[in-house]
């Protein structure tokens, strides 16, 4: 009788721990873990001075994360080998900034396998954007891009900028390296779901089970996951023969080159100066939300390298076509400041142009001013055969007021004129300004005309409307919605490239 007492306790608490342990989290076997640090310990910046042939050699030299054995880790390779396609598409669209990626991972010392993050987070795919409005190759959410200075507006996002947004992203990944105490994997793990709910986790393994390593942890699905999937992909790619993955062949040098734009220009003007169709452009340069890139709030762009010396040596003449010299004698109380106020021309353009190295002038002294060509100036270029006229294209914008915004700061910001920028809203120097209020800008940009029509691109931002964009692109609202082929006038995707014909 005893016996079967026994017996029957045992069931008792054998089912008990069985239905307990199937409505609890999934339990996976601890994983093995090979330290594989090879000679760099991680120190990156040692590999300088190396010579790779191919970016995919160094890339693997780079990899100083540890080798996991785990079934998490085999799942997610066997889903990578299901989806091949994914994998290539994704290294496809990786391939132009592949370089640069792994150049800012040199310069913080950091693992070469976070150049493969953007591939879980979005298969490298520049304009990717998520429901929580996470946006870019890194999946930047708004709270944390604004953590981290990346800038967003009408014109510009800095979540979508490959550049600006990498060294974003490697200097989040360095914070939460420190932050875990140097363990890599807590600091992935944080890059997905945040620092906050990868702490919590930590504290309640370490109740439980005394262990705080990723793989003791209790987080959300799509992290468990997260992890293993970088690391698959790092097993991939340290051995792509073994599971049949053919790399292409892309050499260890930049693909892309960054140029200054010194005035405001539009990407169609850029597309026949440099050479490079439209839809390249706006594939290297997803930051820029609108066809119009004013210097003010960013003036670096990539472009394919093998473009780089013809368009330094069009854009020069362009320039040149765009502004005519004007002389001012420096007499008593003049300053660069208000130079720059008289004559509309900026501090820095005026510095350049005289090449001075301080703000400091003397009395008599001659400065060469460049002065903006006006639209009744007819000038032409050639390029590639075909004569282009240089010919203004306007359209307006709405700048919402800011704190500490006054009409001389604003007008400045976008290069036009105090007197203009009144004379658009009907207002006085005096007149006050209020947060939130409304300014109209009326922008102007020079276009390369050939009388064709010209197709422009525009990225739709979280709150845009097909009236607030027909209206600021001075375009129909139906020819909007029938070239785009929008059946909902009252829905925009954040995220969508839009076509506009001026």
């Amino acid at each position: 009788m005893c016996i079967k007492k026994t017996k029957s306790l045992i069931l008792i608490i054998l089912s008990t721990v069985l239905i307990s342990s199937c409505t609890g989290p999934v339990s996976y076997k601890r994983p093995q873990i090979i330290t594989n640090f090879g000679d760099f310990d991680c120190k990156t910046k040692k590999l300088r001075n190396r010579e790779f042939s191919s970016i995919w050699v160094k890339l693997n030299t780079g990899f100083c994360l540890d080798t996991v054995h785990s079934s998490r880790v085999d799942k997610e390779i066997a889903w990578f080998m299901r989806n091949k396609d994914f994998l290539y598409r994704s290294i496809d669209r990786a391939k132009p900034f592949l370089y640069h990626v792994i150049k800012e991972l040199e310069n913080r010392n950091l693992p070469y396998e976070l150049a493969l993050l953007p591939i879980v987070e979005s298969g490298y795919q520049p304009y990717a954007h998520s429901p929580s409005k996470a946006a870019g190759i890194w999946q930047f959410i708004p709270p944390t891009a604004r953590e981290y200075k990346l800038a967003k507006n009408w014109w510009y996002d800095g979540r979508r900028d490959i550049l600006n947004s990498t060294k974003a992203a490697t200097h989040f990944l360095s914070d939460m390296h420190r932050h875990f105490k140097k363990d890599w994997l807590l600091a992935i793990a944080s890059y997905n779901t945040g620092a906050g709910k990868v702490g919590r986790s930590m504290s309640k393994a370490n109740y439980k089970i005394g262990r705080t390593s990723f793989w003791d942890l209790n987080l959300p699905r799509e992290t468990e996951i997260y992890v293993p999937k970088l690391l698959a992909l790092r097993d991939i790619m340290s051995n792509p023969g073994r599971y049949d993955i053919r790399l292409p062949k892309l050499e260890n040098k930049p693909q892309t080159a960054m140029v200054t734009i010194y005035n405001s220009i539009d990407f169609y003007t850029l597309s026949v100066l440099s050479g490079v169709d439209l839809k390249t452009l706006y594939f290297l340069n997803p930051g820029f939300s609108a066809w119009y890139i004013i210097p003010s709030m960013q003036n670096k762009i990539l472009l394919p390298i093998k473009n780089k010396r013809i368009f330094d040596k069009r854009y020069k003449k362009y320039r040149e076509l765009m502004m005519k010299e004007k002389i001012h004698t420096v007499a008593k109380g003049d300053t660069l400041s208000k130079i720059s106020r008289i004559y509309n021309v900026k501090i820095n353009a005026i510095k350049i142009k005289n090449s001075l190295s301080s703000d400091l002038i003397k009395i008599g002294q001659k400065l060469n001013l460049p002065i903006k060509v006006t639209s009744s100036d007819k000038n032409n270029i050639k390029i590639n055969g075909i004569e282009y006229q240089i010919v203004d294209s306007n359209f307006n914008y709405y700048h919402t007021v800011k704190r500490y915004d006054n009409w001389y700061k604003i007008a400045r910001f976008y290069d036009v004129r105090l007197k203009s920028l009144l004379s658009w809203n009907n207002a006085k120097k005096d007149s006050k300004l209020f947060v939130g209020n409304k300014v109209k800008i009326q922008m102007r940009t020079p276009i390369l005309s050939n009388d064709e029509k010209i197709k422009l691109r525009y990225v739709v931002n979280t709150g845009d409307t097909t009236n607030m964009l027909a209206t600021g692109f001075s375009i129909n609202k139906e020819d909007l919605l029938s070239s785009n082929k929008i059946k909902n006038s009252r829905y925009l995707v954040a995220g969508k490239n839009l076509s506009i014909e001026k």
